[in-house]
């Protein structure tokens, strides 16, 4: 196994030619994997790999398309104030919190959030209570890799610093990638006809290193990944 190396290598590694013969695609199936995988882990874990939050200091919303929210916080006082976890509610429980009038109102003690969708059908975060120059609120998050992003070439390193995962995660990004790689080759190979042993070997190699992807996770989620 190349440690030290591209994910690409990585692959090649674990399925030798049949990465070649989807080279051109080897992009999607990468970045299918970190996606899924990103899902998979604990948001504790993503947490302490996260980039700079997302900052809101007014009414105003925060764009989540393309995006998993791991936290969200807002600053309680002017003065010494106190970093406080926002609570996630629903569209009717956010609507009564900001009635100032209603029993339902929250405080900066007690802060809460709502994803939903804006007038131009754009994904959006809000907090109340509404947060200000000095109580900010901040959002923690994951993004997720873009279809057209090339990542053959991420290493361990560059799979934390670019992408803010964790490197000791990319064995599994390999394994999880070689799936879809040899998935994908598979299914053309039953619709080019080609020979039954083939398909059958594929098959094999495919439960194989899908088996080791899912033993792979339990080091991360505790459980078996599906």
């Amino acid at each position: 196994m190349a440690d030290g190396g591209t994910i690409a290598l990585r692959i090649t590694d674990l399925i030798g030619s049949e990465y070649s013969t989807n080279a051109a695609y080897a992009g999607d199936f990468i970045n299918a994997a970190i996606n899924e995988i990103a899902d998979l882990l604990p948001d504790k874990l993503l947490l302490k790999h996260s980039k700079t939050p997302g900052v809101l200091e007014s009414n105003s919303e925060w764009l989540v398309e393309d995006r998993k929210i791991l936290q969200v916080t807002r600053i309680d006082a002017d003065s010494s104030g106190i970093e406080r976890a926002c609570q996630e509610v629903n569209r009717g429980d956010f609507s009564s919190a900001g009635d100032s009038s209603s029993i339902y109102s929250v405080t900066s003690f007690t802060p809460i959030y709502h994803e939903d969708t804006n007038n131009a059908g754009a994904a959006t975060l809000k907090i109340l209570p509404v947060p200000t120059a000095v109580q900010k609120g901040k959002i923690w998050y994951f993004s997720y890799v873009a279809d057209s992003a090339d990542t053959t070439g991420i290493t361990a390193a560059t799979l934390n610093t670019t992408y803010y995962l964790p490197s000791t995660i990319i064995h599994a990004v390999a394994l999880k990638s070689s799936v879809n790689l040899l998935s994908s080759y598979m299914s053309n190979s039953i619709q080019d006809d080609e020979d039954t042993e083939i398909v059958q070997m594929l098959t094999a190699q495919v439960a194989s290193l899908q088996g080791q992807y899912e033993q792979e996770m339990t080091r991360f989620v505790g459980e078996k990944a599906e």
